[in-house]
């Protein structure tokens, strides 16, 4: 083997040493702009970033069953921004879209540890009398005005059942038959 040889090795094996992960493989630009939403908590890391996205990818979901007992949903939440946040502050929404128009359920804020930070995971607990059932809704993530991040996704469970029996009290029977 000639020194040209070995130099040209050299430089071909740490160029592959120290090249970063392809753009599409960071996180914010694979999930760029989406919550991802989950029943179970997302990890906050792991052993390279394919690992982490497609661990992220394997726990996303979209329809969410009702806890029957407590009557409400437990969901986890990472959002993934475009641009790192210039705040401490942001806020998420939950708007209803069932039956094609977008009215505001919920808005609750949120804190980040330190400026600048790209991907944002917490959990939040919807309760049955705030959002109802079988509901497609739609999660963001907001700061200034300005929708960093945004998802759909569907609460299922149980509706209510009616019997269409109707029962009067005796002083209702008696103004009903005036």
């Amino acid at each position: 083997m000639n020194v040209r040889t070995l130099m040209l090795s050299f430089v071909v094996a740490v160029l592959f040493v120290t090249a970063g992960p392809a753009a599409a493989e960071k996180p914010n630009s694979t999930f760029a702009g989406k919550i991802m939403l989950s029943d179970k908590r997302f990890p906050s890391q792991a052993k390279s970033l394919a690992a982490f996205n497609s661990k992220i990818r394997s726990l996303a979901k979209t329809n969410f069953a009702e806890d029957k007992e407590k009557r409400e949903w437990k969901i986890h939440f990472a959002g993934f921004l475009r641009q790192p946040l210039n705040d401490l502050e942001y806020l998420v929404k939950i708007y209803d879209l069932t039956g094609g128009r977008k009215q505001l359920l919920l808005t609750f804020e949120q804190f980040t540890n330190e400026r600048g930070q790209a991907a944002l995971m917490s959990s939040m607990t919807l309760e049955r009398k705030h959002v109802g059932v079988n509901k497609e809704l739609m999660i963001t993530m907001e700061s200034k005005g300005k929708v960093l991040a945004a998802n759909r996704f569907k609460v299922i469970g149980q509706g209510e059942k009616f019997t269409g029996k109707v029962d009067f009290s005796e002083e209702e029977a008696a103004k009903g038959a005036d």
